[in-house]
């Protein structure tokens, strides 16, 4: 028996087989139906294994008439998915989810009614049990297997070997799909460095922007240079030689050392001075990370917004080639004019060309992305529809770090003028040497001191003076008028926010969905041959144009309020 069964089974398999390629006269077809027979024999082994049976004659020859049953759900499938492309339905991914749907029931009803039909055998203890229970659990456990396989794995495979697939043209729905495995790029080159990153994965990445680098080693120059406060003028040293009587050889040779010192206080203010500068490049760290949040957000909000664009155009044309196709079919039938098919035809070649335009606004924002995050990835947003960002009116004003950095310059100018002061008092040297008289025996020694004062160069010296002080009214004439427009702004961010919101609510409470029911009922109307495609044309551009006007208000709002949450510092 089990040499015979190695000889019925093959054959058995090379008959399904065979049928299955003269029902549909496609290899293609054939062999994605036959894909549910190792689906089925995967649940005929693991029940056997469940009820603890060996593999015998009697589920062998249940593995024969599991295959069988196993295609009808292939068939039921594919047989749908055929009839539906050749009712104009050109998207294989829109077939799938149609056509799935549609015969989710029957698939069902297929299995399950086999299924409890070989029940009573696969629960039997009577006479021939021990034949009829194998049999009756291959069947039963392949069947069960199959069927969720079926639905399942199929229409994934139909979809990858549809020889009319075409990434541009999938809905909205295989596009999510496609963001959820992280496949989806705009660009073949970029497919293996794509990724996809939250807001705030985005931000916690942006330290790596050289700006950071660069406000790093402002710093550590300004503690260097904090450190040179104290820096004394270059010790002299020096030898004289005094002749008093060149004839008996007489005279004095001095060797010493000269150090000049500035006035006390200078010192200390130049401390002071240094120490302002190494705060100002400190909150300089603070500026650049409120901004560089601000510029991340706004590409990253903008590359989103023109992602769901992306799927809207997808969505659209997806419509158009089905409708395409539905006018060239009506054509073909003479229920139609010739004018129809170039309509569509034109309408659906100019949304290429729009999508086209599309995929390089993309890849211009991504390019911004890499730049501010300062990584050789493309990176793309969450798989998800645009979100609407959210904001708070704060409590008090706080300082600002921009306005804060400003301030310093004001604290800087006026250490600067304590600087300048100190530089225009007197300064000091002194010298100490050693001398020895020629022709005495000891050597004796002595010192000098001097103070500099600067008697000729007074008027200059008070000009410096006024120049630091007019540098420091400068400075806090500039503050002023930076916090003046500083809080413009705000204001009119805060109008901006208020503005953009407004318009929002009209669409999330009628807009989105009647613009939705409009396409519905407008393309059962053109499919019915209730109006021309003229008429259709134009109710869908009015569709369409209240989704993009959504999408644009959406993305104005966000931009609005990631520059107003710039201004409150949040």
């Amino acid at each position: 028996a089990s040499a015979r069964l190695m000889i019925v089974v093959p054959v058995a398999l090379l008959l399904i087989f065979l049928l299955l390629y003269l029902t549909f006269r496609s290899l293609r077809d054939a062999s994605l139906i036959f894909t549910a027979i190792p689906m089925g024999a995967i649940g005929g082994v693991i029940a056997l294994m469940v009820r603890d049976m060996p593999f015998s004659i009697s589920a062998g020859v249940g593995f024969i008439a599991l295959f069988g049953v196993a295609v009808l759900n292939g068939i039921v499938l594919i047989a749908t998915f055929n009839q539906l492309k050749k009712e104009g339905m050109t998207d294989p991914i829109k077939r799938v989810l149609e056509g799935t749907k549609i015969r989710l029931r029957p698939v069902l009803m297929t299995g399950a009614v086999a299924a409890l039909g070989f029940l009573p055998m696969a629960l039997s203890n009577g006479a021939g049990a021990e034949v009829q229970r194998p049999l009756a659990t291959v069947v039963i456990g392949g069947l069960i297997s199959a069927t969720f396989l079926t639905l399942i794995v199929l229409p994934c495979l139909y979809i990858i070997f549809s020889k009319k697939q075409d990434l541009r043209s999938r809905p909205p729905s295989a596009i999510l799909l496609i963001f959820s495995l992280g496949f989806f790029t705009t660009s073949p080159a970029q497919a293996q460095t794509v990724k996809r990153v939250t807001v705030e994965e985005a931000i916690s990445l942006v330290k790596n922007n050289f700006q950071y680098e660069i406000n790093r080693q402002q710093v550590n120059q300004a503690n260097a240079r904090y450190k040179t406060a104290l820096d004394l003028p270059k010790t002299g040293l020096f030898a004289e030689n005094e002749d008093l009587r060149p004839s008996d050889n007489t005279g004095i040779l001095k060797i010493g050392l000269s150090q000049s010192i500035a006035w006390p206080g200078l010192y200390k203010a130049q401390r002071i001075y240094y120490n302002e500068q190494v705060k100002y490049a400190t909150a300089g760290a603070s500026v650049i990370d409120i901004e560089m949040q601000r510029e991340l957000r706004t590409v990253y909000y903008e590359l989103w917004y023109l992602q769901d664009k992306q799927i809207l155009y997808l969505s659209l044309d997806s419509i158009y080639r089905s409708l395409n196709e539905a006018a060239k079919l009506k054509v073909k039938a003479g229920d139609s004019p010739g004018l129809d098919s170039i309509a569509a035809n034109v309408t659906l070649k100019e949304l290429q060309a729009q999508m086209r335009q599309q995929e390089k606004q993309v890849q211009i924002q991504q390019q911004l992305l890499m730049q501010i995050l300062n990584t050789t990835d493309y990176l793309l947003p969450v798989g998800r529809p645009l979100e609407r960002l959210q904001t708070t009116i704060p409590v008090a004003d706080s300082n600002h770090p921009s306005l804060a950095l400003q301030s310093q310059t004001v604290n800087i100018a006026k250490a600067g003028i304590l600087v300048t002061k100190n530089e225009n008092r007197p300064e000091f040297s002194g010298r100490f040497f050693t001398q020895r008289l020629w022709g005495a025996s000891d050597p004796f020694s002595g010192f000098s001191v001097t103070a500099a004062f600067p008697l000729f160069g007074l008027n200059a010296s008070r000009n410096k003076v006024r120049a630091a002080e007019a540098d420091l009214m400068v400075r806090e004439k500039q503050l002023v008028y930076d916090r003046q427009v500083f809080n413009t702004r705000k204001i009119q961010m805060q109008q901006e926010v208020e503005k953009n919101a407004s318009m929002l609510q009209f669409y999330d409470a009628a807009g989105l969905a009647q613009a939705e029911e409009i396409i519905k009922a407008a393309s059962l109307a053109y499919r019915a041959g209730e109006i021309g495609f003229s008429d259709f044309s134009g109710f869908l551009s009015q569709a369409i144009g209240i989704k993009k006007n959504y999408l644009e208000n959406l993305n104005a709002y966000n931009q609005s309020v990631i520059q107003y949450n710039y201004y409150i510092n949040q």
